[in-house]
């Protein structure tokens, strides 16, 4: 650690653990979200089943599969809705050959790389398995499907669905975190600038982080950028930044094309939305990204992405792994 300058960290799924209640606003709005675009009245039946399904798995939009892949790209099991495929089946659709090799990438595959997409997984798997059972009341295709349930998730995100009731009672769907705000200014006192890099808005922020950290959240974090929009924070050195006013949250269109600009701007208050990666370093006077250690949940936007194009040092959450550890010593035993 002595040759990191600055720490950083993500919001959701990183600072700030979730329930299965936040999990449920979503999965209940694209319920509604669904019914409302057409679908039968049968999906207002379903019921969210999280133990089904973790990050890692990868979704085949053209079959209504889901797969869970070994290191090697090899699909070791597969499900076609709700129903697990055969050995022999599985191997037929994916093994791999000589002139064959699946590449399992977009746009015929989606990876469920973060935890917000569990229930998107969950409810193209249930509705997978009601159109076998009944074609003629879901004439779309799996991948239109996969679509439509991406956009009626996308949405609870976008209309209040899910962030309205979370600012009005956040002890019922985030998780207390008691050991945050010491771990925080124990980096600070050693001498670490503390950073908060996230895709959420300000006002959803503050929400959070008010339960998390209390009225002056503020303090523990030398920067705060809101509304970052990654992976494009990372990969676009043009995408604009703006001030955030924290009392209304209103935007002001700053510059910051040298160090000494970027310098000003943060004397003048740490609260930003947008951006992209040249701003970060110019606030936090960095020369190389390796001087960085990003903390994040999405494998590709926050862990990938950050380290192959600016060589920031990583840090991947991943609660899932001792249970992951524990079932392939199983099964190897």
């Amino acid at each position: 650690m002595a040759q990191i300058q600055a720490v950083g960290f993500d919001l959701d799924y990183t600072l700030a653990e979730y329930k299965i209640a936040f999990d449920l606003l979503a999965y209940d709005g694209a319920v509604r979200k669904l019914i409302a675009m057409g679908y039968p009245k049968e999906v207002a039946s379903f019921k969210y089943d999280p133990k089904r399904y973790q990050r890692g798995l990868l979704i085949d939009k053209q079959r209504g599969n889901v797969l869970k892949l070994d290191r090697h790209k090899y699909v070791k099991v597969a499900y076609h809705g709700l129903s697990k495929l055969e050995s022999a089946e599985r191997k037929a659709i994916y093994a791999r050959s000589f002139e064959a090799q699946p590449t399992f990438s977009p746009p015929e595959y989606a990876s469920i790389d973060t935890d917000f997409l569990l229930v998107d997984v969950c409810l193209f798997c249930q509705l997978v398995d009601l159109k076998d059972r009944f074609p003629e009341q879901l004439l779309q295709s799996y991948a239109t499907i996969y679509q439509q349930v991406r956009r009626a998730v996308d949405l609870c995100h976008c209309d209040g669905e899910i962030k309205d009731p979370v600012a009005v009672e956040p002890a019922k769907y985030i998780y207390e975190s008691p050991e945050l705000a010491a771990m925080l200014s124990q980096l600070k006192l050693g001498g670490k600038q503390v950073f908060l890099l996230t895709n959420s808005l300000y006002d959803y922020t503050k929400v959070v982080l008010e339960f998390l950290l209390g009225p002056h959240w503020l303090n523990y974090f030398d920067l705060v950028i809101c509304g970052a929009r990654k992976p494009g924070f990372l990969l676009d050195p043009y995408l604009p930044i703006f001030r955030v006013n924290t009392a209304d949250a209103s935007l002001q269109n700053i510059e910051m094309g040298s160090e000494a600009l970027a310098q000003r701007a943060l004397s003048e208050g740490k609260v930003f939305q947008g951006g992209n990666w040249n701003h970060l370093h110019r606030m936090l006077r960095l020369q190389t990204g390796s001087a960085l250690m990003y903390v994040g949940d999405h494998m590709y936007s926050d862990i990938l992405r950050s380290k192959r194009t600016l060589g920031w040092r990583t840090v991947l959450m991943v609660p899932e792994l001792c249970h992951e550890v524990s079932m392939l010593e199983r099964s190897e035993g």
